[in-house]
């Protein structure tokens, strides 16, 4: 096999085909404008042509450009895809053993004209990870050969064995294609019923509309038959060590999905797939927005306990930390003599197997909250409809819901009128989070969250009974058992330091304090109310916050961290460390004091509004001494795994275990000027045209905000040491984030226009488990030398 190989796309379906195809697409948009121009501004014609004209001649440019830049490279352990256009150049680099679907797309013209066809490779992590081969001749030869490929790098992918093969239900199918088509022939039934519609009258009196609805009407059945015909040709396989489907009428997909990196699968069902016996399954791959959905199954259950199992049985190629490999132990080696040197590889420590358990929500404690708001419920009777409908929703959900604990994963099951059930492997497991509550204690309960990587919902076993030894036999399931404990760093409130940290909420403090104080003298006594009570809530915030953070402790055992915080509300994390994947300090303004974010591998939706964002799993500890410090101690820590003597050490001399600088990188100026010059340009001619009375006002806030940004640049910059790469940023609150190299999955450069004028680029550092990238080097003008650099050492 060859180790490296490098390949473009066919040129005459990468820009001629495409170029075809936008074309026909813009002349259709001319005919229409040249339409109207032609009736009704006539002297503008000429100028419709010539845009026309200058349009499709930018595009063929622009497709040549990009055809020029576009290639795949094939080592024996990552893909390099190499892309651009007119004003941009960009580098993505995917790991071969990161992969976890693989798709082979014919579009039926191109593929029957030019044999050519694309094909997908996605990778754990990142969605920006993805690589797209684009009119590639020879495609299924190529297919063929990423599989090899894949197979050198230590993937199965045998096929050997079938276990299950489906095809999604007709009437599945048929309900899915039809639905909101049987939806609109009610409505215009409605319609033509009601003969009073001037619209309706309109278009039967009136042919060519009445032809044209009829044509219009078939195009729809058209399309909608072409869909259905589609949907059916899928056909789905599972083997002991890949799952591979196929779907298409006309165009044809083929795709195959390794088992290695499959994290964990869900399967859902609506009241139509209840009566019908259907069933949708969703399994995620390693990392968010990598799931895949199988629609309509008639034997759904079958084939999610048959994934599961297969995944349970299988061992990931992809992790959240990785061993160093032989060259960067050697870079390291030689470009430093510090004490930093590696010195640790990462295990997989034992998880236990034999512990099973079905847990379900405990009545009296989940109903006991409806049942305190109930008296005011009935004070304000409106609200007693309300507490009615949550009182129904609880109950449905305490007698639909169970929890299991099965040898190599746990699941959570809810059947109702709908049913959905999730299900995460262990070894997919990133966090076991234990909460309490002060009504946990009356009835002897909790509840527990499971962090995944693969998912983007967490498993929540809620309000269940807590045995002898739950929290020991659970987190034992992921490898956390007892351990020495090697250091401790616990929250250090301080008045004067939560003061800082909240310094711009205290200085509006202040104001309104001293304010109202002087307009309760000069004025209005009764104006005293207002500086009396903010003194009392200020006093209540900060007695509470001395209690609180009494209660916020961080413990580092051998191989993972215990941190537990709150009052009436008791939250216990449990991570390992190979499950973390960067950490971000951030420095209280004029105190020694911060706070430490730890991220973890995965993330999980949050509900803003209407709308709902993901956002990475992560837990904070605020309000530690000696912050500067802690960023570089916590990164041993994670890096060289040592007991609690050699820690002891550590602590003491932290400057003897500084890590050496290899390269730093600050950002150019102009990127981050340039825009707001701009805007303080075209909002400074307005000003001068409209209200010459602000304009000096509006220049010397317009300098201020430039010098705040030049400020702001200044401050950034970007360094790689011997085991991490570092990013430092802030005026006041002074942030670092850094990422040990083994925790990175891929980097990747890009140029954007700006980039391109000012001779400098942006470089995305990203681990598993994340939709998006973990740290962003922008606007540095060695961007080349530090990629270069970056690549090397992880």
């Amino acid at each position: 096999m060859s180790y490296e190989y490098k390949l473009k796309p066919n040129r005459a379906s990468y820009v001629d085909y495409s170029f075809f195809k936008i074309s026909l697409g813009l002349f259709l948009i001319f005919v229409i404008i040249y339409s109207i121009a032609s009736l009704v501004l006539k002297e503008y014609v000429l100028f419709v042509v010539i845009f026309f004209i200058a349009i499709e001649l930018f595009n063929y440019y622009s497709l040549n450009v990009q055809y020029r830049k576009e290639s795949y490279t094939f080592f024996k352990d990552k893909i390099i895809y190499n892309s651009g256009g007119i004003f941009s150049n960009s580098e993505t680099e995917l790991i071969i053993k990161n992969i976890t679907h693989v798709t082979m797309k014919l579009p039926y013209l191109e593929n029957k004209l030019l044999k050519t066809g694309n094909v997908v490779i996605e990778s754990a992590g990142s969605g920006v990870s993805e690589i797209f081969l684009k009119s590639i001749d020879n495609t299924n030869k190529m297919y063929e050969y990423i599989e090899k490929i894949m197979q050198y790098n230590g993937f199965k992918l045998s096929k050997s064995k079938l276990v299950q093969k489906e095809r999604p239900s007709s009437i599945g199918v048929f309900f899915e294609v039809f639905r909101n088509l049987v939806t609109t022939l009610i409505i215009m039934a409605w319609f033509f019923f009601d003969t009073e519609l001037s619209i309706i009258r309109f278009v039967l009196e009136n042919q060519l509309f009445l032809y044209l609805s009829g044509f219009l009407a078939l195009l729809v059945f058209g399309f909608l038959a072409f869909r259905f015909l589609d949907l059916k040709k899928r056909v789905y396989s599972i083997y002991s060590d890949t799952i591979t489907y196929s779907e298409g009428f006309l165009s044809k997909n083929y795709s195959f999905i390794p088992i290695e990196n499959l994290s964990d699968s869900t399967i859902t069902q609506t009241i139509i797939d209840k009566i019908f016996g259907l069933y949708d399954v969703k399994i995620s791959c390693q990392g968010t927005k990598q799931e895949v959905l199988f629609k309509n199954m008639a034997n759904g259950k079958e084939m999610e306990s048959n994934i599961d199992k297969l995944i349970s049985e299988t061992n990931s190629l992809v992790g959240t930390g990785k061993q160093q490999i032989s060259k960067t132990n050697k870079q390291t080696a030689k470009s430093s003599k510090s004490k930093t040197q590696i010195t640790h590889t990462s295990k997989t420590l034992p998880r236990d197997t034999n512990f099973t358990a079905e847990y379900k929500m405990d009545t009296k404690r989940t109903m006991l909250p409806l049942l305190i708001i109930l008296p005011i419920c009935l004070i304000l009777f409106p609200l007693m409809i309300l507490w009615i409908i949550i009182s129904i929703q609880i109950a449905i959900k305490i007698n639909s819901t169970k929890y299991f604990v099965k040898s190599n994963s746990i699941e959570e099951r809810y059947n109702f009128i709908s049913s959905k059930n999730k299900e995460f492997t262990n070894d997919k497991i990133m966090s076991v989070i234990f909460k309490e509550s002060f009504i946990d204690k009356w009835f002897n309960t909790c509840s527990i969250h499971f962090w995944s990587i693969g998912s983007s919902e967490d498993i929540k076993f809620e309000n269940i009974k807590k045995s002898d030894g739950i929290y020991q036999a659970l987190l034992a399931k992921s490898g956390i058992g007892a351990q020495e404990e090697i250091y401790k760093m616990d929250s250090n409130f301080k008045i004067i330091d939560f003061l800082k940290a909240n310094l711009f909420i205290t200085l509006i403090f202040t104001i309104i304090l001293l304010g109202s104080s002087y307009f309760a003298f000069a004025i209005n006594m009764l104006i005293a109310i207002v500086p009396v009570v903010m003194v009392v809530l200020c006093i209540f915030i900060i007695i509470y916050k001395i209690i609180y953070y009494k209660k916020s402790n961080f413990t580092y055992f051998k191989d993972y961290v215990y941190f537990t915080r709150g009052i009436f509300f008791k939250d216990f994390y449990y991570v390992l460390y190979d499950n973390i994947k960067d950490l971000t300090t951030l420095k209280y303004p004029f105190s020694g004091f911060g706070s430490i974010k730890f991220n973890v591998a995965g993330e999980h939706l949050v509900q803003e509004g209407k709308s709902q964002m993901i956002i990475s799993n992560n837990f904070k500890i605020n309000y530690i001494a000696d912050i500067n410090n802690k960023d570089e101690l916590i990164d041993l820590i994670f890096y060289k795994r040592p007991d609690s003597k050699q820690l002891s050490e550590m602590n003491k001399n932290i400057s003897s275990y500084s890590p050496e600088t290899i390269r730093i990188s600050k950002p150019d100026l102009a990127n981050s000027l340039v825009g707001w010059i701009l805007i303080g340009g075209i909002l400074g001619l307005i000003v001068y045209q409209f209200a010459q009375v602000i304009l000096a006002p509006f220049i010397l806030l317009l300098i201020i905000l430039l010098g705040f940004v030049i400020w702001s640049v200044k401050a950034k910059s970007f360094s790689i040491q011997n085991y991490r790469v570092v990013a430092n940023s802030g005026i006041l609150y002074k942030k670092q984030t850094s990422i040990i190299f083994s925790k990175i999955d891929h980097i990747n450069f890009s140029q954007g226009v700006f980039n391109k004028i000012y001779n400098n680029g942006n470089i995305t550092v990203n681990t598993t488990g994340s939709s998006s990238a973990e740290l962003v080097i922008r606007d540095i003008p060695d961007y080349k030398e530090f990629y270069g650099t970056l690549k090397g050492y992880y």
